[in-house]
């Protein structure tokens, strides 16, 4: 019994430390597990964090990545029209439309020039499409509202012409209708940019913007600040139509650092031919006095047989016709 026993002992010390070294890994895996923090867990399991708002700080990078469609990021490079050469662009021009989407001016430029901007282009389509068969560059400002912009203004290019977006604004009148997408002292910041959005997103091929209408808004200089920060993230020049004499948008856009001119002359508040050509005759003596000048006009039967008549006689009197950023960049150049 004794010779037996001798045998068995050794492999019952070695059942035993092997039970042990098991309850040992088994305690160890156990403590591990519950000492572990909570965002450890598998990733399955782990809860979502929320996706912060956009701000003007993330929109860049989110419209990388596809998060925010239709919202085009602060534009942080880029220089300003004043600092161009007439032969030379600036980096990126491509990002700047009233760059990439300008006409070039072959003009003398010892020749006194104006630009002929016609406004509300695109609601009369018939007599729209006549002033885009007219001889240019002219410059037009096609209606935010009107139907199929993006061929009007691929048109419009197509001719030699320079584009711009003719955006309504609130009248001091309420009687007058400014039309469909509208800019009025009612609306907040964010109302302003998301309208300003739904009018200027839908197409492309516009240097910048005027008003149409406009008289109480454009005097509204909290909410012009409003629209010249929107213009200046989209890289656009700002034509006031002037069309009150206290249009605060000159000071918003120059606080802005926005490319700006203004009107000098209208040329049918009274659509009869011989009085659009004597309102011609005074945007000439503006521009021989002050170099250019900018004469504002729409697609009128009396405009259209107007300027067929004075268009193939400016040359003759040594008048440069020329698109509206061709006078923005000789006022802004000027010493």
């Amino acid at each position: 019994m004794s010779a037996k026993r001798k045998k068995v002992r050794p492999i019952f010390l070695i059942a035993l430390g092997i039970a042990l070294l098991g309850f040992g890994l088994i305690s160890g895996i156990a403590l591990d597990l519950a000492m572990r923090p909570k965002d450890r867990l598998p990733a399955s399991l782990r809860p979502v964090a929320a996706k912060p708002a956009p701000t003007t700080q993330n929109l860049s990078s989110l419209e990388t990545l596809g998060e925010v469609p239709n919202v085009r990021p602060e534009r942080r490079t880029g220089q300003p029209m004043r600092a161009w050469a007439p032969d030379v662009v600036p980096e990126r021009a491509n990002d700047e439309p009233m760059v990439a989407f300008a006409v070039p001016a072959t003009a003398q430029r010892d020749r006194p020039a104006i630009a002929i901007v016609i406004d509300d282009m695109g609601v009369d389509r018939a007599r729209s499409l006549r002033m885009i068969e007219l001889k240019g560059p002219i410059t037009l400002s096609l209606m935010t509202y009107a139907d199929n912009l993006p061929d009007l203004a691929a048109r419009a290019r197509r001719a030699g012409h320079e584009v711009m977006a003719h955006l309504p604004m609130e009248p001091i009148d309420p009687k007058e209708n400014p039309g469909k997408g509208a800019l009025r002292v009612s609306m907040d910041e964010a109302a302003i940019r998301a309208t300003l959005a739904a009018d200027l997103d839908p197409w492309n091929g516009y240097v910048g913007i005027n008003n149409h209408m406009g008289s109480r808004f454009t005097t509204d200089r909290a909410r012009m600040n409003v629209v010249m920060a929107e213009l200046k993230s989209r890289g656009l020049l700002w034509l006031d139509s002037k069309t009150i004499q206290g249009s605060a948008g000159t000071a918003a856009a120059q606080a802005a650092g926005v490319p700006y001119i203004e009107r000098d002359v209208f040329i049918d508040n009274e659509q009869t031919v011989d009085a659009v050509l004597a309102q011609l005759a005074d945007a000439e003596k503006v521009a021989r006095s002050r170099g250019s000048a900018i004469a504002i006009g729409h697609p009128h039967e009396a405009t259209l047989d107007a300027l067929a008549r004075w268009l193939p006689e400016a040359d003759r009197k040594g008048i440069a016709l020329v698109p509206v950023t061709e006078v923005l960049r000789r006022r802004t150049s000027a010493p």
